[in-house]
């Protein structure tokens, strides 16, 4: 099938009927992508089923279209990941989500870690989430993904409950150089494992958050020192190479 644009709706959808497009997304579509009469796309719909459907009519800011047929798509991680971020500097935090959402993450948690350099009370909380749902549910889009990552904020990792993952992977990296620790030494997880990775902040994890938890799996990402922002890929990486 020919590359087209993917959207998402909180519809179901079915070829028996028509749906409009009422939201931000019109203007990517009129104004972006010129959307006419008869242009076909995909739209997943709530039930994560991607649909081939065709514009029938524009009208003001509102795209009418029609579900010409479902099929489907296998491009979610067998595995879900949750990654567990603290904030970064400047535009390094949304080139991350947008890079590990576009490598499969599932879910993104902000954690207040002790050496981050970034500090936001609630109002600017809510106002970044706004901005960082944006880049997630674009890279879902651009990475033909059939799920937006869900992004939210925690507290401290010794206040997070991790009981609800299977695995749980913090990256230190006091252990670049023990090879006895690295990615190849963990275990194969089960295909539908809920999984979570944790990275520190450009000043490093402490040895509070390293240690605060003992069924914490620490790993090396290799044997030299990463960007905090390139910790995640670096994983995902290695899990879609294994997984996938």
């Amino acid at each position: 099938m020919i590359a087209m644009q993917r959207y998402f709706t909180l519809d179901k959808l079915n070829t028996e009927e028509t749906f409009k497009v009422i939201n931000e997304d019109t203007h990517h579509m009129i104004n972006v992508m010129r959307f006419r009469v008869d242009h076909t796309f995909e739209m997943v719909d709530r039930d994560k089923i991607v649909f081939l459907c065709n514009v029938i009519k524009i009208e003001e800011q509102t795209v009418i279209y029609q579900p010409l047929e479902k099929y489907e798509n296998r491009s979610e991680m067998p595995v879900r990941i949750t990654i567990f971020c603290p904030l970064l500097k400047g535009e390094k935090f949304e080139w991350m989500l947008q890079k590990s959402t576009e490598l499969g993450a599932s879910e993104f948690i902000i954690y207040e870690a002790e050496h981050s350099i970034v500090k936001l009370d609630d109002r600017k909380k809510e106002k970044r989430l706004t901005r960082y749902r944006k880049v997630v549910k674009e890279a879902s889009e651009q990475s033909k993904r059939t799920v937006i990552p869900e992004i939210y904020f925690d507290h401290k990792l010794k206040h997070i409950d991790f009981t609800g993952y299977d695995y749980v992977i913090i990256a230190d990296e006091g252990n670049a150089d023990d090879e006895s620790l690295s990615l190849k030494s963990l275990e194969r997880f089960q295909i539908g494992s809920s999984v979570g990775f944790i990275f520190g902040p450009e000043g490093g994890l402490t040895e509070e958050e390293v240690g605060f938890d003992d069924a914490l799996k620490s790993v090396r990402l290799g044997p030299r020192i990463l960007r905090a922002e390139s910790a995640p890929l670096y994983f995902l990486s290695s899990m879609s190479y294994i997984y996938e």
